[in-house]
């Protein structure tokens, strides 16, 4: 299958990511970072929301083939959500991921369910690795920092999606989880905010969006973190 669009190293489809990562060469890719649909609407005493329920359950298929893609001791990261996460950890059973670590998001600024007395606000960012052979010491990238993050506002660039992720936690997963000039894959690209981090740190990008409306403002962030990266730097003024 052909990119729907393509520029520069960043191929982006609209289409399934359960018909299109299939078809990607086994191996392919250094990393994967991705925030898959994970909102189950349900009111007790009442049905469950369909759609939300078939979204949920594409976890089981497309984890094996994210294995698959992913080259030995290539990285996982995928956003999930405390209340299904079992389905995550279920999703990796039979496959070469195996699962290393949490990071954290905490929700300050934006609406959250109360639950007995907690506020649900923190969301988990789950990390796994391809291959149980050999021994995990994976290089240090970049600056280290806390594994918590904390979104205190709102994101300066405002998509409009639901679920968007703060960029310094894209930025971060793709500096330390691919090599300049990697591959990096997102099968649920949402508004983009995983490529937009691949262009600001030189990673090559494939995103793929089943939403017509989302792919347009993926591939205008995209479009537009490209043409940033290729303006010159100001001149210094003359002393």
């Amino acid at each position: 299958m052909k990119p729907t669009w393509e520029s520069d190293g960043v191929q982006l489809y609209l289409g399934d990511c359960l018909q299109i990562v299939p078809e990607l060469a086994a191996g392919s890719v250094a990393a994967v970072v991705t925030d898959p649909p994970y909102k189950v609407s349900q009111m007790y005493g009442g049905g469950v929301d369909a759609d939300n329920l078939i979204a949920v359950s594409a976890i089981f298929r497309v984890m094996p083939e994210i294995d698959r893609v992913l080259r030995p001791s290539g990285f996982a990261v995928v956003c999930y959500d405390n209340r299904i996460l079992p389905f995550l950890f279920e999703a990796i059973r039979g496959t070469g991921l195996v699962y290393r670590k949490q990071v954290f998001l905490y929700r300050r600024w934006g609406s959250a369910n109360r639950w007995v007395g907690w506020m649900q606000t923190t969301d988990p960012i789950c990390i796994f690795v391809k291959g149980h052979d050999r021994p995990f010491s994976p290089a240090v990238r970049g600056k280290v920092k806390h594994d918590c993050y904390i979104k205190a506002g709102p994101e300066s660039e405002n998509t409009g999606h639901p679920a968007q992720k703060p960029l310094e936690m894209f930025v971060d997963f793709a500096t330390w989880c691919a090599d300049e000039g990697e591959l990096v894959l997102d099968p649920f690209m949402g508004s983009g905010t995983t490529g937009a981090a691949c262009i600001r740190t030189g990673r090559k990008f494939i995103g793929i969006e089943l939403d017509p409306g989302y792919f347009e403002i993926a591939k205008k962030r995209i479009s537009e973190a490209q043409l940033q990266t290729r303006l010159p730097f100001p001149e210094a003024p003359a002393e």
